[in-house]
Order: structure tokens, then sequence, then C-alpha cells
């Protein structure tokens, strides 16, 4: 018999933990239709729009310009066998505040992208109580 647990995150306790993080997966649907995740470097600004930067030719500048993502961070003890993920959806839009979330690749800098969250989920998993 388990004493684990599964349990929601409720949306204010998800906005800290997305707050937490530095480095998030980045889902999108790509120009030929596929699903895409990758990872980004963030900061989460005082409104509480996600920022990232890209390159102006690479693959996540289209998605300035509205489109629809979802953004996924966790944290995960195999040995533990506990964690949480937290998801938030949002539009991509250029971004004009004061967050500047530091490229971890050179040219990486030229497009600043802001996520306006509009739906935040998360969980807390464990295997034991």
């Amino acid at each position: 018999m388990s004493t684990g647990y599964d349990e929601t995150i409720e949306p204010e306790e998800c906005r800290r933990l997305l707050a937490s993080r530095s480095v998030a997966r980045l889902g999108f649907v790509s120009t030929a239709g596929d699903v895409l995740v990758l990872p980004v470097s963030y900061k989460v600004d005082d409104a509480g729009v996600l920022v990232f930067q890209t390159s102006r030719s690479g693959v996540l500048a289209r998605l300035a310009h509205g489109e629809r993502v979802s953004v996924q961070v966790d944290d995960v003890s195999e040995e533990l066998h506990n964690g949480w993920s937290v998801l938030a959806h949002g539009r991509a839009t250029i971004y004009e505040g004061d967050a500047s979330p530091r490229a971890w690749v050179a040219g990486h800098d030229e497009v600043v992208i802001g996520i306006a969250v509009d739906r935040l989920t998360g969980r807390a998993i464990s295997a034991f109580g």
C-alpha cells in the first residue's frame, strides 16, 4: 500500500516556483505542424511575464508574433521518488519591459520575447508520504 501523494499546487505557489527557476522547457507547434520542446533560460518580471531571449534568425523568434506556447519547469528527485511540475500557458510577444535574462549562447540576445501567462497548473507527487 502506497503512502504517497499526488496533489495540485495552488496558482500562487505555481507562480513562486516558476520564478524560482532560470531554465525551462518551451513547447510550441512548428510551422511544419510538429510539436517542439526546447530549453530556454528565462526570468519572470514583476508583472509575472516570463521573459527569454533568442536570435533574430532562430526558430523561437517567430513566436513573438502572438503564438500560443507552453512552458514547463520542474524539480524531481529520482532517489526520493518525489517532485513537482509547473505548466504555464500563454501568448508570446515582443517584450518591452525591464527584465533581461542572460542568453547562454552568443548572438541569442537579439530578440526579447515575453510570455503573458494566462493559465497555470502544477502537481506535486511523492511515492512516499
